[in-house]
């Protein structure tokens, strides 16, 4: 029984210096590493953010044909006037992740905020842009669009946090 008591003591010593050992190394090595943090952070970011551009670039084919009828469905009614609202968030996005990789993350911040809004333009403008019904009719997929832009939300909302807006 003595013999496992000291034994434990012993390893318990062993690891207690070997942690210490592991993280004064560590500071020592992560220290000089702060730029690469930042880039790190900013490249985390530019993943979501076109993580985001495809989920968005995903419904908006999706909405293409969101509308009952024909063999795989149709447009919503006024589709030519929202496209331009789609292509404008893809776009803003997609100079948010030029932005961020320039390191201006005040403009990046100003691209993702015209994001949003194209965005709700855009699931403002399919709402009830069906044809049929006494004021028209959502798309199928409506809840869906209605997710996703959920989703893409969150995404941005988190970048906006990382960015200090």
């Amino acid at each position: 029984m003595t013999f496992e008591i000291a034994r434990s003591k012993r390893l318990m010593t062993r690891s207690l210096r070997s942690g210490t050992a592991a993280m004064i190394g560590g500071v020592l090595f992560l220290a000089p590493l702060g730029n690469v943090a930042a880039q790190d952070a900013n490249s985390g970011a530019q993943t979501v953010l076109k993580q985001a551009r495809s989920q968005i670039q995903n419904m908006v084919i999706s909405m293409s044909e969101g509308c009952s009828g024909g063999a795989h469905g149709v447009p919503p009614v006024n589709w030519a006037q929202l496209q331009p609202h789609a292509n404008s968030a893809v776009n803003a996005l997609d100079a948010a992740v030029t932005a961020l990789s320039q390191d201006q993350k005040p403009n990046a911040l100003q691209q993702i905020n015209i994001t949003e809004g194209e965005l709700e333009a855009l699931l403002n403008g399919v709402h009830n842009n069906c044809s049929g019904g006494a004021h028209g009719q959502d798309p199928v997929g409506m809840s869906g669009y209605l997710a996703t832009k959920a989703s893409v939300q969150g995404r941005l909302d988190t970048v906006k946090i990382f960015l200090g807006g």
